[in-house]
């Protein structure tokens, strides 16, 4: 990881402490992940010819295999929305 990074993070922790009252205990508790939650690399927002929800959405379709329904509801979307995402994505990927 790179300095910068690590001095964003650190800069995060600081203030959760300061500002919010966190101890470090809470604060790494918060970052473990849940048995049913779905963990996402952040490397997939890389590619700056697609937006954020496109990014996710061919992630989640593709490397993930989830149905468009399930993609749907995990983000609280209409699951034509995010047919129409994956389509205009996938053709922006060529």
């Amino acid at each position: 990881m790179s300095q910068v990074f690590d001095e964003r993070v650190d800069s995060i922790i600081d203030n959760l402490r300061s500002s919010h009252g966190f101890s470090y205990r809470e604060i790494f508790k918060l970052l473990e992940p849940k048995p049913d939650s779905l963990m996402v690399p952040i490397s997939i927002f890389q590619d700056r010819r697609l937006g954020l929800l496109e990014s996710l959405v061919v992630h989640l379709k593709e490397k993930e295999g989830l149905k468009f329904a399930e993609i749907a509801k995990l983000l609280n979307r209409d699951h034509r929305t995010i047919w129409t995402t994956h389509a205009k994505a996938r053709k922006k990927l060529g």
